[in-house]
């Protein structure tokens, strides 16, 4: 799968909180970390921080990070991580490469009177990360408003989002980019105004992610398992459920089950993407049964069901006019077959 889904990690994330923190804060930044470590080991997202994080951590004494660990997990009693492992996490992250500036070729921004709605800059109290977040934040917004966006979306990982989505306003004064898809920007006193996408934990980056476009984009069949599994995720959370994401179970992709499935998509523009995902979800989790039926082998409702082993062939209705058809395998797995209109019978082997 090509342009993946991507995101930047604030440097006040790795951050150390202050000693004199409640408990908890001490715990869920340490959490929080571990959480955003598991990133690094996912083929579906590309993990960017901004070139500056070190150099703003430093200036602001709060790197190196384990001296500042130490303290912290002597005054709230934390024995259950090391030091050292959670100083290492922190040091992974900031030796990512590229920077997000470079792969996004955008250098720099000269800005002024930047706010956001809310307010996230002042999330941290240190001038030199509180700087380096609003430079990223107007690079984003800039970014997200006029270019191309990463198949999914990008999104700012934040200490603390109070939104999903965060309203920027500010002076752009110049902007240093290597580019030719942004466009000359409104000049003061004229206000620069876009959006940012924030999360604060890593099922705020899952309901970030568009999996509609994903299934539309994707460029091969990790493509379509990834939509597929951000669908079962989210339809996990609407049910009161805490989903693992390494546990959610995704069915076996057919073929030609992306070519056939995208066909559709091409033709039908964006209302049938997220009605196909529904009925996948519906099949994986066996709601709406009446809407299942089984694929026969001709047009006559006593011809026998189309078979593949011990492997039945079944149509469920997305809606009036498209099917998806798929295996139902012995075992209770689902191997996704196709995405067809009302009058198409057929099903890839």
């Amino acid at each position: 799968m090509h342009n993946l889904p991507s995101v930047t990690i604030d440097a006040g994330v790795l951050a150390v909180p202050h000693v004199d923190c409640a408990k908890d804060d001490a715990f869920q930044y340490v959490d929080r970390l571990l959480d955003w470590s598991q990133l690094l080991d996912e083929p579906w997202v590309a993990i960017y921080m901004s070139e500056r994080a070190s150099e703003a951590l430093i200036d602001e004494e709060l790197f190196p990070l384990r001296n500042h660990l130490r303290e912290l997990f002597n005054r709230h009693g934390i024995v259950e991580y090391s030091v050292n492992d959670i100083a290492t996490v922190a040091e992974r992250l900031l030796s990512l490469t590229p920077s997000f500036e470079t792969y996004y070729r955008v250098k720099d921004v000269l800005w002024d009177q930047l706010e956001t709605d809310p307010d996230v800059i002042r999330l941290t109290t240190h001038n030199g990360l509180q700087s380096d977040l609003a430079r990223c934040i107007a690079l984003i917004a800039i970014l997200r408003k006029h270019c191309a966006q990463p198949l999914g979306g990008h999104s700012l990982i934040l200490r603390d989002a109070p939104k999903q989505v965060i309203q920027v306003r500010a002076h752009i004064h110049e902007l240093e980019h290597s580019r030719d898809d942004i466009p000359v920007l409104p000049c003061p006193p004229e206000f620069f105004e876009g959006d940012v996408l924030v999360c604060d934990d890593f099922r705020g980056l899952i309901d970030c992610l568009d999996e509609s476009a994903i299934l539309v984009g994707a460029s091969d069949d990790l493509g379509i398992d990834l939509a597929v599994r951000i669908a079962l995720f989210k339809n996990a959370i609407a049910q009161g459920d805490s989903p693992d994401w390494s546990g959610v179970v995704v069915p076996v992709i057919g073929s030609r089950f992306r070519e056939l499935c995208q066909q559709v998509c091409a033709d039908q523009g964006d209302s049938v993407p997220p009605k196909i995902l529904r009925s996948i979800v519906e099949t994986i989790k066996g709601y709406n049964l009446p809407a299942v039926h089984a694929l026969r082998t001709g047009p006559g409702g006593n011809d026998p069901q189309r078979m593949r082993g011990s492997e039945k062939a079944q149509r469920r209705d997305i809606d009036r006019e498209f099917h998806l058809h798929y295996w139902e395998c012995a075992d209770g797995t689902v191997e996704l077959a196709s995405v067809v209109y009302h009058n198409d019978f057929s099903i890839p082997g």
